[in-house]
């Protein structure tokens, strides 16, 4: 996924992900949907359009700095 260190001070970086709480409290990992969000109802559970390409996205962080750096791989 990354091919070495922080951009911002060159420390090493940690993988990991973020978390993404929905309106019940569930939690689950973040994804990424192409397009743009399509809310179909005032309570609707989903705002990705069924044809939309979706991936879990991973972040790094750099152990030094703080600084995150998500991919969708």
């Amino acid at each position: 996924m990354t091919n070495g260190g922080c951009l911002r001070c060159n420390g090493s970086l940690e993988p990991g992900f973020l978390i993404d709480r929905t309106h019940m409290g569930f939690t689950a990992q973040a994804m990424w949907a192409s397009g743009d969000p399509q809310p179909t109802a005032l309570l609707a559970f989903s705002v990705v359009a069924s044809q939309s390409d979706t991936r879990n996205v991973v972040t790094y962080r750099c152990v030094d700095c703080g600084r995150l750096e998500s991919f969708a791989p």
